[in-house]
């Protein structure tokens, strides 16, 4: 600033200045009249004062020269300590001073430039050429320049970060002040760190306890890493602690990632709030660090805001400091040792409700005024509770913070997300209104908390080393989210039951593909990271942690993950820390088995095997082979190096034999070859072989066909001697064999004859979820009317002997209603969904006495099925309705349902005008649009029109949901997974050759589950009609 005030400015050219020099060019002096001119005119020459006036001369000039060089001299060293930088994020690199407090100096617009020229790019040209240079250096090295690298360079450690913020509500921007603490492992003249769509203002780097700073160089921003860059003048010295402090500032943003702002509407005024979301690699729009998990610190955090709003970060605040004008600084402890990703922060004007668990942690739920009132967040805030108690006896390590926050927010692109301390949740997941929320709601609102809450210690507290093993935190957090359910509703069996259809069967329908990944895949740069957040990272980590847990036995698993976490608490962790450490729990009670050489075949490789058992009727030897489970055998793998044939797995395969009215005791197998014989001693005298009991284990089982037939034999005579967990099983086994060609198409039709006498619910829900996908691909056929048909003959007599709930249900939410009231629910969604007359007959007159009384007496379980048939079957007038009560509604589970319901209209015009109100966030919040759009995908009246939609409105749309790890890939997906036809696949490529940017692998993906669509219907289609008119005929 001083610089700029003391340089010499330029007057602006003239035509009297050009007349003037060349008026000088010519001998004179061509001075004008004024002040000057009599000085300067004509005098007596003598030599005297001719010598006179030449010394005075002399010596004036010698004098201006001193004051020139004192004048440059305290320029120069003011700038050292003050000189402003203007870096622009992810502008181009350049130059800047080099004081101590440094960056890329603003220069007043036209200093020592063309005119015309913008001041950007004049004073860029020094920087440009030092950048070449540098760039040519590290060219000759052979090295890649240490901001050009995907990770960031290892020389530097940061220890604490102390950062303050001040958040400007009414223009949405605020501005920071960090000071970075530096530890040197090795010499370097650069700091690297992570910086992002932010504006420096000041950069300054000093050695912590001595006097003076270390001169700055330059400094620029390289957009392609996403990092700020510090050229200092000499290297840091190894060893030596460093500060540095940078100031800044940056846009609340309007989007969902780095530190966003959101609204609510209360009292018809809007409101609005800023929130953060840093997972996986957002907090470097939020403030300069470094930000990769390996980098933990401690963080103290400072928020300067209204005293209209309160702030929220991942510790309790220690001070609070008011100002006269408004204004209220909210000084935070410092946090423990943490990664950048977990750090958390909020403004909002929210109201709270709290409780303390038993070890005195304050937990505390913050949602709007008119939700806190109604008491929406009691139930949250009461199994936050019991569940932090939990977790803390079962893992028998404490909950690390004196506070947990729970902050129920409008607007998020993920369920939730577990930041230390301050646990961030879309309402939808967290806000329940017992009166008109229903047990699936209940349950999804439950176990999104369990999951979170895990997170606090798997994730949070032992934190993976890097993103290739992100499955260590989130399929921990997965597979709790059935063992802490268990733990709140021991009767509804989540982990032995609910496990296999939400988790087991589904994410093998993805990890069946040949485009699918390993659950630990190479990390390499940013843009690799959010394609390991996918449900493989998820329900495949989780399912292998469960059949983890069960070969080595629950209570030696449970003693191992103590051993983990207490090793590992405030640091980092690989997936081969976990497997020593399972395997020393192992040792100890007297087992042998080396977990990371039979996990690394899991963990490394894609997909999972089957497992074929061959029998035979006159000895007790059977063969038992594995081989990798696709889909589609012609899709082309996705290492062309390595063929389905060399996939081998060490699988803890559970056999046991059983007759009409008996099971053996499961022994367990490791099968580890390709195809080995095995004796069974008791199959002789049995009828029959049943592979992988309760499903533990992470494949699939086929059979002999005669083995099929005995066991489709016993579940008709008597299913209860084959457990429910197999039940289930062996339902969506042979669905999906037959799918794939392994089986033919009528074995799974036969199965599910059983259905009518099934008094489960798990059975009938992995029926429910096989016919799916099934109907999915008949429902545009010409002879779609002969498979429903078919169905509705295996539901009619159960949905007869269950009939409808009474309204009064869910008044009291007892365990022991919860199995019968999800099979009737279930019975009556496949009832409606395939068309049952009395069915459809009373969710219209539920829909018309809604209607006509304006009072919902809907039964709670059932809303969201007489929604979607009352739009479907009835006339415009109710979509208007289902409309009006979408914006009138202020409960967020009913909200949810409603808009769903809008979605099963068979008017396509109204599916349209429902595509493009999707894309309006006054209607609809950003993360619900997706499910707008793949919902209208999967009704096939307007499935066409989604995938029309999307390929039309693809450029918003990533732009939108690009960065949201796996948003893009869950839309992308549900568009296109049931698209079955030659026509729609040409469309298909068509798009991806044109499209640009973003979800490659979710397209190439997309383009395999098409592919095997196709090809089932050219190879199956045909003989499944075939077998179901002879079936219906008999």
């Amino acid at each position: 600033m001083a610089l700029e005030e003391k340089r010499e400015k330029r007057p602006p050219v003239t035509p009297m200045m050009i007349e003037e020099e060349a008026a000088l060019r010519n001998g004179s002096r061509g001075l004008t009249p004024g002040p000057w001119a009599e000085a300067a005119g004509p005098r007596p020459r003598t030599t005297e004062r001719h010598i006179a006036v030449h010394k005075r001369l002399v010596l004036g000039f010698a004098v201006s020269i001193l004051a020139l060089l004192a004048v440059t001299m305290i320029a120069v060293l003011l700038s050292v300590r003050f000189e402003e930088c203007g870096a622009a994020a992810d502008g181009p690199p350049r130059a800047s001073g080099n004081g101590s407090l440094s960056g890329v100096a603003r220069q007043p617009p036209g200093a020592g430039q063309p005119p015309g020229q913008p001041e950007e790019e004049a004073r860029g040209g020094e920087a440009a050429e030092e950048e070449e240079e540098e760039e040519e250096e590290w060219q000759r090295r052979q090295e890649l320049p240490p901001w050009a690298r995907p990770r960031l360079p290892r020389h530097l450690r940061p220890l604490h970060y102390n950062l303050m913020l001040s958040a400007f509500m009414e223009n949405f921007t605020f501005s920071g002040e960090v000071n970075v603490q530096l530890e040197v492992r090795n010499a370097s003249r650069y700091i690297v760190l992570h910086a992002h769509r932010m504006h420096i203002e000041a950069v300054r780097v000093a050695e912590d306890k001595l006097a003076g700073g270390v001169r700055v160089a330059r400094t620029f921003f390289y957009p392609q890493t996403q990092v700020f860059v510090v050229v200092l003048n000499r290297s840091l010295e190894v060893q030596r602690s460093y500060n540095l402090k940078i100031i800044y500032n940056a846009l609340i943003e309007n989007e969902l990632l780095g530190f966003f702002r959101s609204s609510y509407v209360l009292h018809g005024e809007r409101r609005f709030l800023a929130v953060t979301q840093f997972s996986p690699t957002h907090a470097r729009k939020a403030f300069p660090c470094f930000d990769e998990p390996i980098y933990k610190a401690t963080f103290k955090i400072s928020i300067r805001h209204q005293a209209t709003y309160l702030s929220l970060s991942n510790m309790p605040v220690e001070t609070s400091v008011f100002e006269e004008d408004g204004w209220v600084t909210d000084h935070f402890s410092q946090t423990p040792l943490m990664s950048t990703y977990y750090l958390a922060w909020a403004v909002c004007n929210f109201t709270y409700r709290e409780t303390v668990t038993k070890s005195g942690v304050v937990v505390r739920l913050y949602a709007r005024p008119d939700a806190i009132r109604r008491g929406s967040g009691d139930y949250a805030l009461n199994i936050t509770r019991s569940l932090i108690e939990f977790y803390e006896d079962y893992f028998k390590v404490p909950y690390s913070l004196p506070k947990l926050d729970l902050l129920a927010v409008p607007k998020h692109p993920y369920a939730a997300m577990e930041n230390w301390g301050l646990s961030v949740f879309v309402e939808q997941r967290i806000l329940l209104d017992p009166s008109i929320s229903s047990i699936l709601y209940l349950l999804d609102v439950t176990m999104v908390i369990v999951h979170e809450l895990c997170h606090q210690w798997f994730g949070d507290l032992v934190t993976p080393v890097w993103w290739e093993d992100v499955w260590l935190k989130e399929g921990f957090a997965h597979y709790f989210e059935f063992v802490g359910t268990d733990y709140l509703y021991p009767g509804w069996n989540m982990e032995k039951q609910r496990f296999l259809t939400d988790v087991l069967h589904e994410v093998m329908l993805l990890d069946g593909l040949a485009s699918s990944h390993p659950v630990s895949q190479e990390v390499q740069q940013a843009t690799d990271i959010d394609r390991v957040f996918d449900w493989i990272a998820y329900k495949k980590g989780a399912a292998l942690i469960r059949m983890l847990a069960n070969f080595m036995g629950h209570s030696v698993f449970q003693m191992g993950l103590q051993d983990y976490l207490t090793i590992h608490k405030y640091g980092n962790a690989a997936r081969n820390d976990l497997w020593n450490t399972l395997s020393k729990a192992l040792k100890r009670v007297g087992k042998s088995v080396n977990i990371q050489e039979v996990m690394d075949q899991w963990t490394l490789q894609m997909g999972y095997p089957v497992i074929t058992i061959l029998g035979n009727e006159t000895t007790d030897i059977i063969v038992i082979s594995q081989e990798r489970f696709v889909y589609d055998s012609d899709a082309k793998p996705k290492d062309p190096s390595r063929g389905d044939n060399s996939y081998l797995w060490q699988i803890p395969l559970t056999i046991a034999v059983g007759n009409t009215s008996h099971i053996s005791s499961e022994a367990i197998i490791w099968v580890s070859n390709k195809s080995e014989h095995h004796r069974i001693p008791a199959f002789e005298e049995a009828g029959w072989l049943l592979g992988n009991i309760n499903q533990t284990g992470y494949f699939r089982v086929n059979y002999d066909i005669r083995n099929w037939r005995l066991l489709i034999n016993q579940l008709t005579r008597n299913h209860e001697v084959i457990s429910v967990s197999n039940r289930a099983g062996l339902i969506d086994d042979a669905f999906n064999l037959a799918r794939a060609g392994y089986l033919p198409q009528n074995i799974p039709l036969e199965i599910i004859r059983y259905l009518s006498e099934e008094k489960d619910f798990l059975p009938w829900h992995a029926a429910s979820r096989a016919l799916y996908p099934l109907d999915k691909l008949l429902d545009r056929t010409e002879n779609y009317n002969i498979f429903n048909e078919y169905i509705l003959r295996q539901v009619a007599s159960m949905y007869l002997k269950l009939g409808w709930p009474m309204n009064n249900l869910n008044k009291s939410l007892v365990q022991a209603s919860y199995q019968h009231e999800e099979l009737r629910r279930e019975v009556i969604m496949l009832a409606c969904s395939f068309g049952n007359k009395h069915c459809h007959q009373q969710a219209a007159t539920l829909i018309s006495d809604w209607i006509s009384s304006n009072r919902n007496r809907i039964p709670l379980n059932v809303r969201d099925i007489v929604y979607c048939t009352g739009v479907s079957l009835m006339d415009e007038d109710v979509w208007e309705f289902i409309w009006m009560k979408f914006h009138s509604t202020t409960a967020v589970s009913e909200k949810k349902i409603l808009l769903e319901a809008l979605t099963c209209s068979d008017d396509r015009n109204l599916l349209n005008r429902l595509l493009n109100l999707s894309l309006n966030s006054e209607v609809v919040l950003d993360q619900d649009a997706i499910d707008v759009i793949i919902h209208v995908a999967r009704n096939p009246h307007g499935r066409d029109l989604a995938w029309k939609f999307f390929r039309e409105k693809w450029k918003i749309l990533n732009a939108r949901y690009g960065e949201a790890l796996f948003m893009n890939s869950k839309l992308v997906s549900g568009v296109t997974e049931f698209l079955n036809t030659e026509g729609e696949l040409r469309e298909l490529k068509n798009f991806i050759k044109s499209y640009e940017g973003g979800a490659a692998v979710s397209f190439s993906r997309a383009v395999e589950t098409v592919e095997a669509n196709v090809r089932w219907q050219r190879l199956y289609k045909e003989e499944l009609f075939h077998w179901l008119r002879k079936s219906l005929t008999h």
